[in-house]
């Protein structure tokens, strides 16, 4: 059943229960109210009637033998004088012999019934209609009589037949005008949930950017909030599985490309070593070209190894001199922009910084090299280490051919490469940046990477635990 409905048949229910029980407790004692007054007047008009017919035959000191016909004169005169004609009057002797009776109904209280009471009433309906009859005991002379009254309480069954009647028109009335108000106000509540189900189910075909747009407060509009930002987490995660796959794809595609140029070429010309004779300067040569395919093999897999298991690997962390430190990546690299002629300047605050040389001159050296492969000839390359408070930050800026900012994001993936025929030009294989972004959360720094086409490319790095000099 949907929840619609489950709202709608509760909050219809609850009213149908509580306006029955109500109304029907309200029935109730308004009926034996009026009963239990009407038993009231009438118990106390029996003992009336008894307590004048006493003090009559009292005061006139009837004899026995005269009694009865006392008695019934003056109960003719007493009833004259209560002007009640639906009354019906008896007297009973205490042989339950009438001395005086109305016609009328039969009794409905019997001797047996009166044993152990003096004053006794009875309801029942006989002949169609409900009497109320009450019974007192007189004892004159000695001798006991019986005073019956009965009298037609038709009314209050009628009156409460009628109350009945209108009663069920107004909950009539009343459970209409409920059921619309129950119809509204379940679809009101259930709106949200429906529409918080169809969002659900956009997102169960594949829909992730669907959200669920809600305006409701309380605990529907907290659900709404939650269940969209863990939509947000969901979409996010599944993006990053997605990159995460066809990255894997991109970077397998990418390492069979890298491996297909020069496992050609060495099979090629081994090939032609093997099969053809060949005059010496050949053979040098083609021997030279198996030999620099399979250096650039060698050094493709020992940086595939570093970048893979560089973050598994225990590594020592040592208090280094960042002057000491440039100076190592300022000699490694000066012969290779030399022959490019670049004009390379380091400046370099001193400072101590926690980290691995050897993973912090890969780091250096790679930047510095891709800057070379972007500057022309007599271009710059500009290093900058600075101290801030508790951060140090060194920058290496180029004036190359710069790169647009969609590439920013990609240079770190492996095998990603900008201009792909200078990269294989230069010897390199698109992995560097890859790893050097290994080494920079390896110590734990934070590095920032700006490029405009044209105006070449300034990458900074910046490291946290500094020390004193």
């Amino acid at each position: 059943m949907k929840i619609f409905w489950k709202i709608f048949l509760s909050i219809l229910s609850i009213v149908i229960i509580m306006y029955m029980t109500l109304g029907g407790a309200l029935l109730y004692v308004s009926f034996n109210r009026y009963l239990n007054s009407e038993v009231d007047k009438a118990t106390n008009e029996n003992k009336m009637f008894m307590l004048t017919l006493k003090t009559s035959i009292e005061a006139n000191m009837i004899n026995s033998e005269d009694l009865g016909m006392y008695m019934e004169s003056s109960v003719v005169a007493i009833k004259k004088n209560m002007g009640n004609a639906k009354t019906q009057i008896r007297v009973f002797d205490n042989k339950w012999n009438k001395i005086y009776a109305d016609k009328g109904v039969e009794n409905l209280v019997k001797k047996q019934d009166i044993k152990k009471q003096k004053n006794l009433y009875v309801i029942n309906k006989t002949e169609g209609k409900h009497y109320l009859e009450t019974m007192s005991v007189l004892k004159v002379n000695d001798k006991k009589y019986y005073i019956s009254i009965m009298r037609d309480i038709e009314q209050i069954y009628n009156w409460r037949d009628q109350m009945t009647f209108q009663y069920m028109a107004i909950l009539a009335v009343a459970l209409v005008v409920s059921g619309t108000l129950s119809y509204l106000t379940a679809k009101k509540i259930a709106k949200p949930i429906v529409k918080l189900t169809r969002t659900t189910k956009n997102m169960a075909i594949g829909n992730y950017s669907v959200r669920a747009d809600i305006k409701n407060g309380g605990e529907i509009g907290v659900l709404t909030k939650n269940f969209n930002t863990m939509a947000d987490a969901m979409e996010k995660n599944i993006r990053q599985l997605e990159d995460a796959a066809r990255a894997k794809e991109d970077f397998t595609a990418s390492f069979a490309h890298e491996l297909k140029t020069p496992l050609t070429a060495i099979v090629g010309y081994s090939d032609m070593l093997r099969s053809m004779e060949l005059d010496k300067k050949d053979i040098i040569e083609f021997s030279n070209y198996i030999f620099t395919q399979g250096k650039r093999l060698e050094k493709l897999s020992y940086t595939m190894m570093d970048l893979i298991s560089i973050d598994k690997k225990n590594i020592e962390f040592n208090s280094l001199s960042m002057k000491r430190l440039m100076q190592k990546v300022s000699e490694t690299v000066r012969p290779l922009l030399k022959q490019k002629k670049i004009h390379y300047k380091a400046a370099v605050e001193e400072a101590k910084i926690q980290g691995n040389s050897e993973l912090l001159i890969s780091l250096f050296t790679n930047i510095i090299d891709n800057s070379r492969k972007a500057v022309e000839e007599n271009g710059n390359i500009l290093v900058n280490g600075k101290r801030n408070g508790d951060t140090y930050s060194l920058s290496i800026a180029d004036d190359g051919c710069g790169m647009e900012e969609s590439e920013i994001k990609k240079i770190t993936e492996a095998f990603y490469m900008i201009d792909k025929s200078r990269a294989r030009k230069e010897g390199g294989a698109g992995i560097g940046m890859a790893l050097c972004e290994k080494i920079v959360n390896v110590h734990k720094a934070q590095w920032n990477i700006s490029s405009e086409l044209g105006k070449g490319t300034e990458v900074t790095i910046t490291f946290t635990k500094v020390e004193g000099k």
